[in-house]
């Protein structure tokens, strides 16, 4: 989440969301009679005959609905029209959609700004500068030390292997040693857990080999992909892969489940409680480590009046896709539960 600018005289909060995490944010914080703007299309129509065309258009809604399309990945803002440019395209007190996608910006206004809603929002922006990923794309001439954060690729070192057709057998195979000795000890200073090691050809095939024969030890679990090359374009290329893309489906479900058990074994021994009412009254007397939540519920009055007291108080919200596994045994113990 990219901060950009809170206005406390026109309570306006403008961000640009970067995560589908962010998204859901959004979603918790803004509710019904708060208003939001951003740029939007609008069919227009110049006469009742004309099927009318797409225009782009800068408009202010009064949220009376607040969706979550997890199948296009956006957050979708229902309301009225109250203010918008070009005039002619706009039709005030006209019903509109507002569709958010991480990138896009959007300001938005509360009658009043709770400090606690401001952490949170700050909190995310944090949150997108810490690495969730490492990638390192490689092949027989250099390495490229990446991190992926909320707000894209950060490249941290090159490392070139100073390998030479013309050096002698002895010689190549003694830099080559180096230069995967190079590149492990850049593993080994990362700070994830997680690392893709992607390039062409073999030599990110040569390199598990190495650390395999040689009994090396890295403390961080390591996987390997293909890439075209190993440049930005090849780090971009192993992102949008749909293996990268399970894997790291994968670990979201892998920390569902994690919090899952965590309630399931918390529930057998009397410490831990489920549904909006029993949640609330646990956070009243209490301060529980972590609230989880259904994303198919996050809307409902109940649970969000629930959210807004547990993030009062600084509690976490773990937020749980309903189609996973994890969501749908939770969806048993109405969608929302306190560990």
């Amino acid at each position: 989440m990219r901060l950009i600018r809170f206005n406390p005289v026109s309570n306006a909060v403008k961000v640009e969301p970067d995560s589908f995490d962010d998204l859901y944010l959004l979603a918790i914080i803004l509710s019904k009679g708060d208003m939001a703007e951003a740029h939007s299309y609008r069919r227009f129509k110049a006469s009742e005959k004309d099927v009318g065309e797409q225009k782009e258009i800068t408009v202010k809604i009064s949220i009376e609905k607040v969706e979550i399309d997890k199948a296009a990945g956006r957050l979708r803002l229902i309301g009225t029209i109250r203010e918008g440019r070009p005039a002619e395209f706009i039709t005030l007190g006209s019903h509109h959609t507002i569709n958010v996608a991480p990138g896009d910006i959007i300001d938005m206004f509360k009658d009043e700004w709770k400090e606690y809603i401001l952490r949170r929002l700050r909190e995310a922006q944090k949150e997108s500068r810490k690495p969730r990923l490492g990638v390192i794309v490689l092949d027989d001439e250099k390495a490229l030390v990446s991190y992926i954060k909320g707000y894209g690729i950060d490249i941290v070192t090159e490392l070139y292997s100073h390998l030479s057709k013309r050096m002698k057998e002895k010689d190549y195979a003694k830099q080559r040693i180096q230069y995967f000795s190079d590149v492990i000890k850049s593993i080994e200073n990362m700070s994830v857990d997680m690392i893709i090691i992607a390039g062409p050809g073999f030599t990110k095939d040569d390199l598990k080999k190495h650390i395999s024969d040689n009994n090396i030890e890295i403390k961080k679990r390591l996987f390997y992909a293909p890439a075209s090359d190993a440049e930005r374009s090849g780090i971009r290329e192993v992102m949008r892969s749909s293996a990268v893309g399970d894997l790291l489906e994968n670990e979201h479900v892998k920390k569902e489940f994690e919090y899952l058990n965590t309630f399931l074994a918390g529930l057998r021994a009397g410490k831990a409680s489920y549904g909006a009412e029993s949640v609330a009254k646990v956070l009243t007397e209490s301060r529980p480590s972590a609230v989880l939540v259904n994303d198919s519920v996050i809307n409902d009055s109940e649970v969000r009046k629930v959210l807004d007291m547990a993030d009062r108080m600084n509690v976490k919200i773990e937020i749980f896709n309903s189609d996973d596994d994890a969501g749908m045994q939770l969806k048993g113990f109405k969608g929302i539960a306190a560990v």
